[in-house]
């Protein structure tokens, strides 16, 4: 797969009310940002009471990309041990591509070890939607793979071609075609017409079939940058797709919004390369990519970092903080899929960025980004899965605020609750720890930010569990004062197990 350093950041710059269990609405001063943005800041106070979500739920949405087909790095050549690293970090999902025998009998075993693929059709690959497309050999129809090749205890999702906009020169239309497809919106071969097509006819494929009809097409992928100006060509597909796709990457900043110093960064959306620097507060990734889907979850194919020395590579430690943040970031936003790019570095090349994205290092030993997911994961696996009916936790945070970290609202939390009713509070600082103005980038240690958690609920006792640099995971139980927790939310995942009374 084609990796997307282009930038997918976020949209205007805010100008937050920071007041103690209050968040507040964005000031923006951009003219040219959307209409829609609020031009009053009005605070609004915290809902104390929340509604949980799945905690299964949230670890179904861990993904990470693969490489089977890759021969010359070790998910070729050391698979077996490669596999056994993927099922102890305890992910349920991977994403790949490839039509050999090789890569099927991986999905398939993989399968079976509960580990099902996101699976990349590419007809480059040797597969696509029918018969009427052009395709590589073996020119699979992507309905007959999924069903009699392969199996949809392997199979779960299936992604439209990957970043088409920078791949389609590699792809002809119909069998016989002589020409490649074009860039060129006037020609009968333009891209967009060619993807609106293949899309449409595999979800007919897929969903004509009621033994893979559960099987969720996801929609291409883009890998150019696009902007408010200048949003995704895509056309409208969400008749077409169960849910809408990017590669929101965050290491590069995200310039659409008015710059303002924070963190000691000068301009701090810009500069700054923290998870959710496109999604959240500046939603610039869904507002540009998210049109043609209307309404579609999203589902994040690809992001990441890469850890290197060069521009905009983060360090291991950085890294660690991340990436736990990212999945919990996302999946906060609504999206039930997210594919970090990728499982392992592909090559022992430490200034190459391209071969530094992994959680496992070239030679498999764990990085503190697969340490700590790990952790966070055997934390909050369910044991008893299945779907849950989402209870409600009245609380609210108070947040005394360190000098020069005024900003409170970038104290995150994520209500989660297992099937035995127990909930599990995740809280974090959103803040970057990278300036990218710089090469190497900047580190930053921000400060803890101490935090009470107002319990009104019921608690009958709690246990806080912390990360450290590493990534190796710690716990304590917590003490409850006047139904309150006390405790210093860090640039690090922080979980409270909050054990109802009954």
């Amino acid at each position: 797969m084609m990796r997307s350093p282009q930038l997918k950041l976020l949209l205007p710059l805010t100008l937050l009310v920071t007041t103690v269990g209050c968040f507040a609405q964005e000031v923006t001063t951009n003219p040219n940002l959307p209409s829609t943005t609020p031009q009053i800041a009005i605070a609004a106070p915290v809902k104390a009471v929340k509604s949980a979500k799945s905690a299964s739920a949230f670890v179904d949405s861990i993904c990470v990309n693969t490489h089977w087909s890759y021969d010359d790095t070790p998910y070729g050549q050391k698979y077996n041990a490669v596999k056994q690293k993927l099922i102890a970090l305890g992910v349920r999902h991977v994403r790949d591509g490839g039509t050999s025998k090789d890569v099927i009998a991986k999905m398939k075993e993989l399968g079976r070890l509960g580990i099902k693929t996101t699976y990349i059709m590419n007809p480059d690959s040797g597969i696509t939607a029918n018969s009427s497309y052009w395709a590589k050999a073996p020119a699979y129809n992507i309905a007959d793979f999924v069903k009699n090749k392969v199996g949809t205890n392997a199979i779960d999702a299936v992604e439209i071609t990957n970043e088409i906009d920078l791949n389609y020169q590699k792809l002809s239309w119909r069998k016989g075609d002589t020409e490649k497809l074009s860039d060129d919106s006037k020609s009968p071969l333009y891209w967009v017409s060619y993807i609106q097509s293949l899309t449409t006819d595999t979800y007919k494929a897929l969903k004509s079939d009621r033994s893979i009809a559960q099987v969720k097409v996801i929609g291409p992928s883009l890998g150019r940058t696009y902007d408010y100006g200048n949003k995704s060509p895509l056309k409208d597909l969400s008749a077409v797709v169960d849910w809408g796709n990017f590669h929101p990457y965050s290491s590069g900043g995200n310039p659409f919004n008015n710059p303002f110093k924070y963190n000691t960064i000068e301009k701090y959306y810009w500069q700054g390369n923290f998870p959710s620097v496109n999604i959240n507060k500046n939603p610039y990734a869904f507002d540009v990519y998210a049109p043609p889907f209307k309404g579609r979850p999203m589902v994040a194919t690809e992001t990441g970092y890469f850890t290197t020395k060069g521009k905009r590579g983060i360090s291991e430690k950085v890294h660690g903080k991340y990436m736990p943040r990212l999945f919990l970031e996302y999946f906060r936003q609504g999206i039930p899929r997210t594919c970090s790019y990728e499982f392992l570095d592909e090559w022992n090349q430490p200034k190459n960025s391209e071969a530094n994205y992994g959680l496992l290092r070239n030679n498999l030993s764990p990085k503190p980004a697969y340490t700590a997911l790990k952790n966070l994961i055997s934390v909050l696996k369910d044991p008893a899965g299945g779907k849950i009916i989402p209870k409600v936790l009245n609380y609210n945070l108070s947040i005394k605020a360190p000098p020069g970290y005024d900003r409170t609202e970038y104290v995150h939390d994520l209500l989660l609750q297992k099937r035995d009713g127990n909930f599990y509070l995740v809280l974090w600082h959103e803040i970057s720890n990278g300036d990218v103005s710089t090469t190497p980038v900047r580190e930053i240690n921000p400060p803890p930010m101490p935090t009470k958690v107002n319990l009104s609920s019921p608690i009958r006792s709690a246990t806080i569990y912390t990360l450290d640099n590493a990534g190796n995971l710690s716990n304590k139980a917590a003490s409850i004062k006047n139904n309150k927790i006390s405790l210093n939310v860090t640039d690090k995942a922080t979980i409270i197990k909050l054990v109802p009374r009954k």
